[in-house]
């Protein structure tokens, strides 16, 4: 077996070499054995007392005496040969254990009398430095002592010498004085929070001394448990007191402008002289005293909290507001609750004052909406640093809860899912409202915000898809893009079910262009002649809404170009039925008149019904309105309607006798040959396109009936998946269900469910009338 040298043998050779030179003077002194009395007399003399008179006597950081490298390296030798010597001479342990008493004889004997003969800042100087004086004498001597903490402290697993030294400092001198020194710090702070000028470097140090009695270890444990905790303590104390003087005398303004600069000021001092881990705890402590504590009567200052605030859209102080209470949290749910009525309380005032004026003209009222919408969208924001509220979700709840509330409230007979749909088509149509392209589609889009908030979104759809349909049959759409593009938007909000008939309907228009271009070619292909030229719109009956027939009869000059279309597309297609909706068609007519005895014509653009009785004239200069009637066949109310627009309106083509707005079966109505305008285009008021409110009525009524056919899908799509499943549960799921496009009645579901046991669908279970089971 080969033995391993000894630790001593094992050096690197560099070492070798710089030990060589004074390797003679070694053998020297280690053939002389050192007595621990002497060799402890020497370093204590040499070393311990020394080094501690150099120290005291020294002034700003300059000492007056220095210890020499020869004084060093024959310290270093003496305790390097003392504890190399053989046994029993071999004195590593009482080198050790006097090493050890000195620390001691020095903090108790020298350092905790100057300490405590002194008070308040003085007493927290010498501490400082006394402490580090420490640091400077226990680095020396643990230089010194170096040979013991590698071999002997190590070996026994003792602690080493720096670690006693700041243990002995820890348990001797700070415990004793730990107390005043941290009252003396806490009055320091004090004084700074007074704004007085205090020494921020000297509290620093003496905070540092705090965290270095941690030990080796770097264990705030001391530092916590001695300073932080009273610190925290009195801060809250202090901040009370401040709390409830300013809450008394400042507005909440002012009282939130002090606050956010304490709470400045408690953030820098922590990176001026408090440690880092403090900062969260501190400021935690400062924001319950001055934010969480006094909330509530802060935000309800009479005249100057959070509604004031609102009132008087002051954005500046409801930013601060919102960046100070989100720092707490339970800080924003009281705010939000004061938006949320706030809004609420601005909403339904401008219901109550509309609703004098219900009859009125109501598209300012949806302008005025759609301005308090943007308002709150903008005080509540889209994000960070975008509003007062940086787009926090507790306040789009808020301000989306609210809306609810009084969108969904009826102006007289009108409810806003059709006053919407009223100034969509404002917007759309050509006579409405003149916008450009961007602005037309940021108003649009407004509009589609604020329809996201009505629980008759059905409603809404069913008005819009009668417009539209006017829009696209009557050719007075603005812009097909835009058509489209509100489409898309309610596409995204509510999914491809709630808009596939309004796709349905611009596709149609779509493919009627088509099929009128091949009606066109068919009359070139077959020379075929029509006394009339004929425009055709095809459209698909789910798609649009229901049109009321009638039997009109056409005259002669229109039957045969109805007839040739007629023929035309049934070659085109075996399976598909027209049928004709004249109240929707449109016609120019020439008209020859002779104002003055002169001869002159004008094309007139009438509806088709009113062409049909301009037509008749050409029969006869005048008739009764019986005998118009009796000619066209059709119902009296609609046809006096029709006749008043060419008598009574600005264009008088026919005169009426008695004149007035009253028609009698009596009434004569004559051709008015002395008619004249300067245009030679004119285009005839037609029926108001205003939605008269047996057309209300009648939308509701459709509405019902979706609605109805809307929960018995859901219900049945519900019991299919499930099979069986108690009254409450499937109520709940099918009001989920169907809340994206109007808000259920319960009845209303529960009728629903028992038409579909009655149809079986359904069925109770016999033993417990509460459970639906499914019948496939």
């Amino acid at each position: 077996r080969v033995q391993a040298p000894d630790k001593r043998q094992r050096q690197r050779p560099g070492r070798q070499r710089r030990a060589g030179a004074a390797s003679q003077a070694l053998h020297i002194m280690n053939a002389q054995v050192i007595q621990l009395e002497d060799g402890w007399n020497k370093l204590k003399t040499g070393g311990v007392l020394k080094i501690e008179e150099i120290l005291e006597d020294a002034s700003g950081g300059v000492y007056k005496h220095r210890i020499s490298t020869d004084e060093y390296s024959q310290l270093y030798t003496t305790v390097y040969t003392m504890c190399t010597q053989k046994p029993p001479n071999n004195w590593s342990e009482p080198l050790y254990n006097n090493y050890c008493e000195a620390v001691i004889d020095y903090l108790t004997a020298r350092i905790l009398p100057r300490i405590k003969e002194k008070h308040d800042e003085a007493m927290l100087r010498e501490l400082v430095r006394r402490w580090e004086n420490h640091k400077t004498i226990i680095r020396f001597l643990s230089h010194v002592f170096k040979y013991l903490d590698r071999f002997y402290v190590k070996r026994l697993s003792l602690p080493e010498l720096a670690e006693v030294g700041s243990q002995k400092f820890l348990e001797i001198v700070f415990n004793a004085v730990k107390r005043e020194v941290r009252t003396a710090i806490l009055e320091l702070v004090r004084r700074e929070r007074e704004c007085e000028q205090v020494d921020k470097q000297l509290i620093k140090s003496v905070i540092d001394i705090f965290v270095e009695m941690g030990g080796s270890r770097a264990s705030l444990e001391t530092y916590a448990t001695d300073f932080e905790e009273m610190l925290l303590s009195t801060t809250a104390d202090y901040y009370s007191r401040e709390s409830a003087k300013w809450a008394g005398n400042d507005s909440f303004p002012e009282y939130m402008r002090k606050a956010e600069d304490r709470l400045k000021q408690e953030q820098d001092r922590v990176a001026n002289y408090l440690h880092s881990s403090t900062e969260e705890k501190l400021l935690k402590v400062c924001e319950e005293q001055l934010l969480q504590n006094p909330e509530q009567q802060l935000l309800e200052k009479e005249h100057s909290g959070c509604e004031k605030l609102l009132l008087d859209n002051k954005t500046e102080d409801l930013s601060r507001m919102f960046r100070l209470f989100s720092r707490i949290p339970t800080g924003l749910p009281p705010i939000a609750n004061i938006v949320r009525k706030h809004i609420t309380d601005v909403g339904l005032a401008l219901v109550k004052k509309q609703s004098v004026n219900a009859e009125g003209d109501l598209m300012p009222y949806v302008q005025e909406l759609l301005d308090i919408h943007d308002k709150y969208t903008e005080l509540v924001g889209s994000g960070p640093e975008k509003g007062c509220f940086q787009g926090h979700n507790i306040f789009h709840k808020a301000m989306k809860e609210a809306f609810e509330v009084f969108v969904n409230k009826d102006i007289g007979k009108s409810a806003t899912a059709e006053l919407l749909s009223n100034f969509c088509d404002n917007l759309l149509k050509k006579s409405g409202e003149r916008l450009s392209d961007e602005a037309l589609e940021d108003k649009l889009e407004k509009v589609v915000r604020l329809f996201g908030y009505l629980s008759d979104k059905d409603i809404f759809a069913e008005f819009y898809k009668k417009q539209l349909a006017k829009r696209l049959l009557l050719a007075r759409s603005s812009s097909d893009d835009a058509e489209r593009s509100m489409i898309a938007k309610l596409k995204l909000r509510c999914g491809a079910q709630f808009t596939s008939k309004l796709e349905g309907m611009v596709t149609d228009m779509n493919l009627s262009q088509d099929i009128q271009s091949a009606f066109a070619e068919h009359v070139k292909d077959k020379e075929l002649e029509l006394d009339t030229d004929l425009t055709v719109q095809v459209l698909t009956t789910g798609f649009w809404p229901t049109y009321k027939s009638d039997e009109l009869n056409l005259p002669k000059e229109m039957l045969q170009c109805i007839e040739t279309f007629k023929a035309f597309y049934d070659l085109r297609t075996s399976h598909r039925r027209l049928r004709w909706v004249h109240s929707l068609g449109s016609a120019t007519v020439v008209g020859k008149f002779t104002p003055s005895g002169k001869s002159k014509e004008h094309d007139l653009l009438v509806s088709t019904y009113q062409a049909c009785i301009l037509l008749l004239f050409n029969e006869a200069d005048s008739m009764t309105f019986s005998d118009i009637q009796g000619h066209l066949n059709l119902p009296a109310e609609e046809l006096k309607r029709y006749v008043l627009s060419l008598c009574v309106g600005k264009y008088k083509i026919l005169t009426k006798d008695p004149a007035g707005k009253e028609v009698a079966p009596t009434d004569k109505i004559t051709y008015n040959a002395a008619f004249s305008d300067r245009a030679r285009r004119i285009k005839v008021p037609m029926i108001a396109a205003k939605i008269t409110q047996e057309e209300k009525d009648a939308t509701r009524a459709t509405v019902d009936e979706d609605r109805k056919h809307a929960i018995e899908a859901a219900i049945v799509r519900i019991m299919k998946t499930r099979k069986s499943l108690d009254h409450q549960k499937l109520v709940l799921e099918a009001s989920t269900q169907l809340m994206r496009h109007f808000k259920p009645d319960p009845k209303q579901i529960k009728k629903r469910i028992e038409d579909l046991i009655h149809r079986e669908y359904l069925e109770r279970d016999p033993s417990n009338p509460n459970l639906y089971k499914y019948l496939a």
